[in-house]
Parts: C-alpha cells; structure tokens; sequence
C-alpha cells in the first residue's frame, strides 16, 4: 500500500512540476475543477441525477479538466459508484481493492496521503454539488462553489430526519460563508436562502437544472389506467394527500383505474404503507430509467403534491413524457411548472381531487397540458446548465 501512495504522489508532484513549466511557456487556460462525487455512491435520485447530468455535459468541454474526489480509497468493501463518471475524468482515489479489510492506521495513512495528493492536483476551484464540501477538500479549496438545492430544513424542519436536519445546521452558516459563489438550482430556493442567511446576492446564481428523457425498457406489469406519483415515500413529498383524493374519487365512481407509486419507502412513512397494499394502489421501487420511462409515458395523468421542493424533477421528467400534470402550488413548483400543470393547494385533497376529475374529463385540456409541458420541459437542457455553471466556477478563480 505504501508504495502505490508513493507512486501516486510521486505521479502528481511530476505532473504538479510539468504544468508549472506549461504555464510559464504557454497560454493554458483550461479550468481544473475538482468536484465531490459522494451523491454518485447512493442509487441516484435528485442530486445524484443533478451531478451525472453535470459532469458528463461539462466533460465535453475543451476548457476544463475534471478531477473527481470521493473516499479517500475504495476497498474490498466499498464504496461502490452507481453510475459511470466520464472517460476523460481523473477519478482520484487510493485503489486498495483485493487487500481485505484495512487497518484503522491505514485508513489514516491514505486520509493523510489524499490531502498531499489532492494539494499537488492543485485545482483551481472545488465544487461541492450536494450543498457542501466534505472536510478533506475544504481543506485545501483555492476557491469552492457549492449548489444548494432546497432549504427545507429552515422552511419545514419538522419534516426532515434530525439527523439531516442537525448536519445541515452544522454545517451550511459556514459553508455558505466560505463558499466563493453559490448556486441555487430556482428562484425558489434563492429567496429561501436570502431569507435566512446574510448573504451578498451577487454571489447567489439561479442555475436551473435540465430534464433527461430516456428510451423506454422493460418493467413490471402496468395497469391499464393510471395516475402516477413518482418520488422518495417521506413526509416532504405529501403523498397521503393524493392518496385520500384518490380514494374519494374511487368511491364515488368518478374514476376506475389506478394509482402507480414509483419511490422508496423513506423515513416516517409507516403510517403510508398499509395504503399502498390496496388494491387499486400499485407500489413499485426505485427503478432504472428506462424502466421508468415506460411507466411515465404509459399514465394518463402525473401528481405531483410535494409540500416543498427545490427544483422539482419528477415533474419536469413527466411533462418531458407527455403526461398532463397536476402540482401542489408550492415553492418552485410553479417556477418549473410555469403554465404547462394545473395547481392545487397541497393541503386541500378535495382541491387535488377535482383537478384529477377536471382533467379526467377534458379532453381539450389533456391536449394542452400536453402540448404545453413539452415546450416547457425543452427549455430545461443539461447542456445551458453545464455552460452556466462552468461561468461560475471560471469567475471565482
């Protein structure tokens, strides 16, 4: 082990010398961006999304060289990426795979070596895509930026975890301090943050995210008429607020299909689970995009009646789909959603209810929904918000 750290430093202390010598005879402007690729080790859902989107688009660029930075090693153990980074990344970890379990004085050496390693790479700037950097990039950041996706902790802290909710507190004062510029994934969530934190507003930028539209798979068996709700099963996400409308409406006749929940049973969501064993609810797991594709364009209508979001992907995904959408009118929903969703008030499920039945029944309005959630969710492309980032992470250096 402690000649592959020596040979790795030795590696980048020669590289460190040969573009020092570049730099004094030749003009290199690209911009080296080390980023924190921890949302990358989870199945991947919001954030994890968020930053293989933004990688793999800004790795097309001439102009910037990615080093990407996670665990200081990967061992027999983990951890385990769960999606491919780009080809032309330098990904920047000591491989100490097929050597079993590592001591705790090794574990130590290689923490110790990574920060030596990550200081030759010398990186013009650090960017932290899940809110914060974690504490070894900190402590060598030339310049960081970080993007803040929501701030439900400060809004709704009653519906986070407290383990959540007291590692955010912890941390974002002095992050948001030390951070060079910040991106805010909505307008939404830009206002959240001069709510609560002194911040200068000419270091806060509005970077929407963009939509990815997958080609559709294989999957488990649909019913034939559905409405969909798609996101983690936590408090945040509202979902018994669809399920009692959907439940009225069953009752009363004015619907016959069925109600298809794509998500992970979260936190505080054991009261939920019994509602979804009934018969008219079908409850399916994190999926594959592709699979997920297939149960987007196969709904007749997507809700979406989260209490607060960020950005709000599932309903952009679904308008991209050509699925008429309903949303709850809060936070960045209406941002996103602009004119292309129908709106309820997320504590209303009568409210909820009728917008199902009114677009249940209209068939002019289905078509316009349609037509309007298309152009909408093509204004939202990865490629403008890998070129707005890398704007930021060029001006701070």
């Amino acid at each position: 082990m402690i000649r592959s750290i020596v040979h790795t430093l030795s590696h980048a202390l020669a590289q460190r010398v040969r573009r020092a010598f570049r730099s004094a005879t030749h003009d290199d402007s690209r911009l080296r961006v080390g980023v924190d690729i921890r949302p990358l080790y989870e199945p991947l859902t919001g954030i994890g999304w968020y930053l293989y989107h933004l990688l793999h688009q800004i790795a097309k660029r001439d102009d910037v060289e990615l080093f990407l930075f996670g665990d200081a090693r990967v061992t027999d153990l983990g951890p385990t990426l769960q999606a491919e980074v780009p080809a032309n990344a330098h990904l920047c970890w000591f491989d100490l795979r097929g050597r079993g379990k590592i001591s705790r004085p090794q574990r130590a050496m290689t923490a110790a070596a990574y920060v030596l390693w990550m200081a030759l790479l010398d990186c013009d700037v650090m960017f932290g895509a899940n809110y914060f950097l974690p504490r070894l990039l900190g402590a060598i950041a030339r310049r960081r930026v970080i993007t803040i996706h929501d701030l439900t902790y400060k809004r709704f802290p009653d519906l986070l975890q407290k383990e959540t909710l007291h590692n955010l507190e912890a941390h974002m004062m002095r992050e948001i301090a030390l951070a060079d510029a910040v991106i805010c994934v909505s307008e939404s969530t830009r206002d959240d943050l001069l709510r609560y934190y002194q911040v200068d507003p000419h270091r806060v930028h509005v970077i929407h995210s963009g939509v990815d539209v997958a080609a559709e798979g294989g999957g488990a068996p649909l019913p034939k008429r559905y409405i969909l709700f798609v996101s983690t099963i936590e408090p945040r996400k509202n979902l018994g607020v669809l399920l009692d409308a959907f439940e009225r409406l069953k009752k009363r006749g004015a619907y016959d299909g069925a109600l298809v929940v794509v998500g992970r049973i979260g936190w505080k969501a054991e009261q939920l689970v019994p509602r979804l064993l009934d018969r008219d609810v079908h409850h399916l797991d994190y999926l594959e995009p592709p699979e997920l594709a297939s149960v987007y364009r196969n709904a007749q209508i997507f809700v979406f009646p989260s209490i607060y979001e960020g950005f709000g992907f599932p309903l952009l995904e679904a308008m991209a789909y050509g699925v008429p959408s309903i949303a709850a009118r809060s936070s960045s929903l209406p941002e996103i959603g602009g004119d292309a969703a129908l709106y309820f008030d997320p504590r209303d499920s009568q409210d909820l209810e009728l917008a199902i039945e009114r677009l249940l029944n209209d068939r002019a309005l289905r078509d316009t929904l349609i037509a309007r959630g298309k152009t909408r969710s093509a204004q939202f492309r990865w490629e403008e918000t890998a070129r707005q980032t890398v704007e930021v992470l060029r001006r701070v250096t």
